[in-house]
């Protein structure tokens, strides 16, 4: 059953990166980045990509 899941969700990545004309570690990044701002942890360096994260970033910035 394991191998069908992973083989199934690495079609998905394929199918994802070709359509949004991207490599498989920029979308793995993208993903983690979401998840880890969905758990309240924003990632340094990174412009926010949840609307919560980026709410906070600006007001970070005008203080």
């Amino acid at each position: 059953m394991q191998p069908a899941w992973s083989l199934m969700m690495s079609a998905r990545c394929l199918m994802v990166c070709a359509t949004l004309e991207i490599g498989p570690t920029a979308l793995r990044r993208w993903v983690d980045q979401v998840r880890k701002e969905r758990q309240g942890q924003p990632v340094k360096g990174t412009k926010a990509i949840t609307d919560e994260q980026r709410e906070i970033q600006n007001l970070k910035a005008k203080i």
